[in-house]
């Protein structure tokens, strides 16, 4: 029944196409038009076997038509009518309204499937995710023993309470690189940051103000609470403290219970105990004054044996290094010839030695020019493995805290004995660098005062870099540590620690 009502419907369609809108199908009578009643009344064969009277067109049926555009619809319409010569049904392929009808059910179908698809592999994450947390809950309540000790160990309470901590622990995962925090009390977290990065000196600008050494870069920047004591002193003694804690467990003879004077203390860096901490005191204020109060500060450094200082012979070299620069007065520095322990930064401009050109940087030529980068390392084992290495220092087997004597002969005033540093101004000194890349004169100028301040015994740094662009400035980095330098003196802590700037080849990055 639903498949004669549904050709019914067709051959309806069709009659009803052609006798709407054309007044010349009055050849069709009122009994054959279709409804309801037609389509329950007549079979589809009939329906479809019905003789259709054939149509001519002539110029009665094109005769006042209305508009042109009627006048073409109404030829279309009779072209069409002319090509039925036997049924209604030629007017539509067999198959086309089957494959109309399938076309839009499938559509649907497929959405539904995509839909159902989609819902499915929701379901299923929801469902891994659930028995996931499901497992996670029944093991913490039910753990083993293994577990219960993993996931208690260390806590308050436990049998184990205290063992989850080593006392060296602050510094375990670092490992030093001889960089330079520059204005390193300007940071979030002063000094502690400069050590998290791995930087093994930073730098603090210190103004003397009512028998107080206050931070600050500049006067009117200075708080009650930012005093070097706070931020430097008490906190590298409780760092290096820590580093050297009291023995009294089984002692013997290599760790007897009360150590020795001459035995090595451990520094800052637990993964590199012999690496000593360079703090560099910016004397801001008159220096005479201002150093008879840090004299004062320095003594708890003093009393526990921390501080690197020369005897009267040799320098013995201990976990922190404490050099003063600024209006630090070289006089008072250096007056005593028997035991120094704050030591001068020298003016590196005044030490270049032009004695020799190279004319392509072919490191081995001369000695002292530069470290060894042959390797592939990041610059930050670049810069650990090319570690402070004067030729008046550097021994076989040396460890912190032994004398070393000094083959040093110069006649100039700065010495080994006196300044730890040699230091100047990069864009003063030597220049401008436009474009990419250093002139000749500026890179034998670099070359010469790296090996005059080597030749001293000194260690060579460089202040005012450039910053920016960021391609520029991992230039210089580059060529510094390649020609020899010894400490970088950055701002960026991260990129200059944890990243290989020498990657970058761009102007921009």
């Amino acid at each position: 029944m639903s498949f004669s009502n549904e050709r019914g419907s067709q051959d309806c369609l069709l009659r009803s196409h052609f006798s709407d809108d054309s007044p010349f199908c009055d050849f069709r009578s009122s009994s054959a038009r279709c409804d309801e009643n037609d389509l329950q009344r007549k079979p589809p064969h009939q329906v479809a076997l019905e003789p259709i009277e054939p149509f001519t067109f002539d110029e009665l049926n094109l005769r006042d038509r209305g508009s042109i555009f009627n006048r073409v619809k109404t030829f279309v319409r009779i072209c069409m009518r002319q090509k039925q010569n036997s049924s209604t049904l030629q007017m539509w392929p067999p198959n086309l309204k089957s494959l109309l009808a399938r076309t839009l059910r499938r559509r649907p179908r497929v959405s539904k499937c995509v839909l159902y698809i989609f819902l499915a592999y929701l379901l299923v994450l929801g469902l891994i995710q659930f028995f996931g947390n499901l497992l996670d809950t029944l093991e913490a309540h039910f753990p083993d023993d293994i577990d219960w000790v993993i996931n208690h160990w260390g806590q308050v309470g436990e049998l184990t309470e205290g063992f989850g901590q080593w006392p060296t622990d602050a510094t375990g995962d670092i490992h030093p690189v001889n960089c330079h925090s520059h204005n390193d009390y300007w940071r979030s977290v002063p000094l502690y940051a400069a050590v998290h990065a791995g930087c093994t000196g930073a730098e603090a600008d210190v103004w003397l103000v009512d028998d107080e050494l206050y931070v600050g870069h500049k006067r009117n920047a200075l708080t009650a609470n930012r005093t070097l004591q706070n931020l430097y002193i008490s906190p590298l003694l409780d760092l290096i403290g820590k580093q050297n804690s009291l023995i009294k467990y089984h002692p013997d003879e290599d760790y007897p219970l009360y150590l020795p004077e001459e035995t090595p203390l451990n520094g800052v860096f637990d993964a590199d105990p012999t690496q000593t901490f360079v703090l560099l005191i910016d004397f801001k204020s008159s220096g005479p004054a201002l150093w008879q109060q840090l004299d004062s500060q320095l003594t708890p450094f003093r009393e526990k044996g921390y501080l690197t200082h020369f005897n009267g012979t040799a320098i013995i070299e201990r976990p922190v290094t404490i050099v003063g620069t600024g209006n630090a007065p070289f006089d008072l520095l250096t007056a005593n010839d028997t035991y120094r322990d704050v030591f001068f930064d020298a003016p590196l401009q005044e030490m270049a030695d032009l004695s020799s050109q190279w004319p392509n940087p072919n490191r081995a030529q001369d000695s002292t020019r530069g470290h060894d980068q042959s390797g592939t390392d990041s610059p930050a084992s670049n810069i650990l493995d090319s570690r402070i290495n004067p030729v008046f220092t550097k021994l076989a087997g040396r460890g912190q805290g032994k004398s070393v004597t000094s083959t040093f002969s110069n006649d100039s005033i700065y010495g080994p004995f006196n300044s730890y540093y040699a230091s100047t101004s990069f864009t003063k000194s030597i220049g401008h660098v436009w474009g990419s890349r250093l002139t000749q004169d500026q890179l034998q100028l670099l070359r010469g005062q790296i090996r005059g301040a080597h030749q001293r015994g000194l260690r060579v740094r460089y202040w005012g870099l450039p910053g920016w662009p960021i391609g520029l400035r991992n230039h210089i980095w580059h060529i510094l540590i390649r020609e020899g330098v010894d400490m970088l003196n950055v701002d960026d802590l991260r990129h200059a620690t944890e990243r290989d700037w020498r990657k970058g080849k761009g102007w921009w990055y």
